[in-house]
């Protein structure tokens, strides 16, 4: 659970927001829509920890994680759309490339292949794929746009 109370902020002597109270419950989703320069960053920014309001408090639960995707795009190699999806942690990228490269060198029958299979199974990347692919397919990519370079998408 989420939870704000009475949380301020402003800069060089303009308020971009007073007063804001609200609770995101476990399993709830939220959207923060307003136009540019509305603070929706710099709230965002506050939620997340990176700065501080000028007054209220923010209260995240104990063991919440946030998903977060910065509005900056992250520079992009050869990924395709459906690895960014998945590559969720650092580990997980790693892993699921480790894996493929065992696999296209015919590697797969070495222990370190085996234990990064496990360890990709610990960390519920067999899950990963359907969600991932369920969650792109809601945001109007095709079945056809999964195997395509990210780089070669428009913004």
């Amino acid at each position: 659970m989420l939870t704000l109370s009475g949380v301020s902020k402003s800069y060089g002597g303009r308020t971009l927001f007073e007063e804001v109270s609200l609770q995101v419950n476990v399993g709830e989703r939220i959207a923060i829509v307003g136009p540019n320069g509305a603070g929706k960053s710099t709230l965002f920014s506050l939620i997340l920890g990176q700065n501080e309001p000028d007054d209220g408090t923010i209260v995240l639960e104990r063991g919440c994680t946030l998903g977060y995707l910065p509005q900056e795009t992250a520079p992009v190699g050869e990924e395709t759309i459906l690895q960014l999806a998945t590559a969720i942690t650092p580990e997980i990228g790693k892993l699921q490339k480790q894996i493929l490269d065992w696999e296209t060198e015919g590697k797969g029958e070495e222990e370190a292949y085996h234990d990064a299979l496990s360890r990709f199974d610990e960390l519920g990347g067999h899950r990963l794929e359907p969600k991932a692919k369920r969650i792109l397919s809601g945001l109007a990519f095709r079945d056809a746009d999964f195997d395509k370079p990210a780089h070669t998408m428009s913004g």
